[in-house]
């Protein structure tokens, strides 16, 4: 894999920095926790994880050259959890101002009554590299001055505006990721991928664009209406290239790429704004040259569902962004005809469009019940999964479908693989490689792999000795770390034990002393796992159907 440059955004690293960053995360909340700012239950909330932040690009289809926009997967590193605690705290402070838009709807219902005068000019300006350019120490004081104004804080947390700002700094200062094996750390900015960068980047701008429209010596923009990056402008036209300097020239790490108005007509975010000949505006949908009108197939392996969301999304949005009724009908018959084309029949669109009065109360019911923190998600078997929805419907509890075994999962992996012994989070097998010993094991751990196995290989301080240890010494077998399995994944702790329980039941595994087990099963999950159906692979091993994604995995002979 070739290397991508990164000497613009990132300093190479010579190892690995999880360990001082994961010292350095636990050290800041026990102090919080000592203190009293935080309880327990929210401290392991917010304990680091182990996994590495990766990097990786996915490809702008629609500019030139097809670029790649730079992306790092942070899921359960050292900072996640504290980063999305923080994005709670922070998130109420966002949309305050004026300025800011919310969505597309939003956006078309303040510009429906603008008129733009013969002197005056539509633009929109693109901050080039948001999150990378915002700088961490500015950042972090306009949120301790946002902070210090905030008289619903003490309702959200505990913790002082000057806690929540260490816990900021830690955040962005743990900017690191690795690519093809090698360690990176970036130089400036925002971390990419860090659920708090969104929000951050949001205050800032605010910050940034009160101060520029407030310095500028001319006539500024009459209307500015921000959503992220994305900044849409009414100016008179006579000003809008000093202005556009302007805002250049106000922060240093802050850089504007405009796009003027082309025949009368301005694409933003979704909308396609038109300015008529008196100075109104009329607005459509607007598509880039390079969307295909490919949606999700009808034929494919889905639940109706979804397929019924992908015509609701797409008429409602050709229903609130057109201004005209003419428009609307146009973008009406436009989808039908691209529906067709996906295989969508009839029927399918006008109950989509039209819905029983009973499927909208059961909507609305499921609506209501999923904002108390009700329901499950279960893979989806067409047939199997509807039979379980009506089972579980009777006792007034949603079932939500997720699709597994994807096109997408499938071809597209654009981050590394981890190797295994790194890998944490997963439920593993050992096997004996001792001459016919056909002894193992089935446990599951939090930290990474390499970590565990070293466990089970040494002596315990606290007098339990682990089986496999016992094993070993006993007979004086071994085990490699290469023939270790990784039989599944699941990072949630409660969740993970019933998976280890499931393993561990339906395999039976030798070295499992009574169980050893920190989640018991119910008799009925035994009599299920007793019916789970096994066959044989080519080299003669026994295989059983895995419990959370319906693939296959090695099993012991039962």
């Amino acid at each position: 894999m070739a290397q991508p440059c990164f000497s613009s955004i990132a300093q190479r690293l010579k190892r690995d920095p999880s360990a001082a960053f994961k010292k350095r995360a636990l050290e800041c909340l026990q102090q919080l926790e000592k203190g009293g700012h935080i309880d327990k239950p929210l401290y392991y909330s917010l304990y680091p994880g182990d996994d590495i932040p990766a990097f990786y690009g996915l490809p702008k289809i629609h500019k030139t050259d097809t670029p790649l926009r730079p992306i790092v997967s942070s899921i359960n590193s050292v900072t996640y959890n504290i980063a999305k605690q923080l994005t709670s705290i922070l998130s109420p402070l966002v949309g305050l101002s004026d300025h800011h838009i919310q969505n597309s709807g939003d956006f078309i219902e303040k510009v429906r009554d603008i008129k733009v005068e013969e002197n005056e000019t539509i633009a929109s300006f693109d901050v080039s590299a948001l999150f990378t350019s915002v700088p961490p120490d500015k950042a972090i004081e306009v949120v301790r001055e946002r902070l210090s104004s905030d008289t619903s804080l003490h309702q959200r947390t505990k913790l002082s505006p000057e806690q929540i700002c260490q816990l900021l700094e830690l955040c962005l200062s743990t900017t690191y990721f690795v690519y093809n094996g090698a360690f990176f750390k970036q130089k400036h900015g925002c971390a990419m991928g860090s659920p708090i960068s969104p929000v951050l980047a949001n205050l800032y701008m605010e910050h940034f664009e009160t101060s520029a429209l407030d310095s500028f010596n001319g006539t500024g923009p009459s209307h500015w209406y921000r959503y992220v990056d994305d900044t849409w402008v009414k100016i008179q036209s006579t000003e809008l290239d000093s202005f556009f300097q302007h805002i250049n020239n106000c922060d240093p790490f802050i850089k504007f790429t405009v796009e003027n108005i082309r025949d009368n007509s301005l694409p933003f975010l979704d909308c396609l704004i038109t300015v008529n000949k008196d100075g109104t505006l009329c607005s459509s949908v607007y598509r880039k040259p390079t969307h295909t009108d490919q949606y999700l197939l009808f034929d494919s392996h889905h639940p109706l569902i979804h397929k019924l969301g992908v015509v609701r999304t797409l008429f409602h949005r050709a229903s609130y962004l057109p201004s005209s009724e003419e428009t609307k009908e146009k973008e009406h018959q436009h989808l039908r005809t691209v529906l067709k084309n996906c295989g969508y029949k009839h029927w399918s669109i006008e109950k989509a469009l039209h819905p029983r009065k009973r499927d909208v109360r059961d909507r609305a019911s499921s609506s209501t019940t999923q904002q108390r923190g009700r329901g499950v998600s279960v893979p989806y078997c067409q047939g199997l999964s509807e039979k379980i929805q009506r089972i579980f419907s009777f006792y007034r509890i949603p079932v939500y479908f997720k699709p597994t075994n994807t096109l997408r999962q499938r071809l597209v992996h654009p981050k590394d693989k981890i190797p295994k012994h790194k890998r944490n989070n997963v439920i593993y097998r050992i096997k004996c490689q001792g001459k016919d010993c056909k002894e193992n094991y089935i446990g599951e751990t939090k930290q990474p792999l390499h970590k565990r196995l070293y466990q089970h290989r040494r002596s315990s301080s606290a007098g339990n000795e682990s089986a496999v240890f016992t094993h070993l010494k006993n007979t004086g077998h071994l085990f490699e770390d290469k023939e270790v399995d990784i039989i599944d994944k699941e990072t949630r702790w409660f969740e993970r034990g019933v998976r280890e329980a499931v393993y561990v039941n339906a395999e039976n595994p030798s070295l499992n002393r009574g169980g050893g087990l920190r989640h018991n099963l119910s008799p009925t999950y035994k009599s299920v796992i007793r019916k789970i159906p096994r066959r044989t692979d080519n080299k003669g091993s026994n295989i059983a159907h895995s419990p959370s994604t319906g693939e296959c995995s090695p099993a012991r002979q039962s």
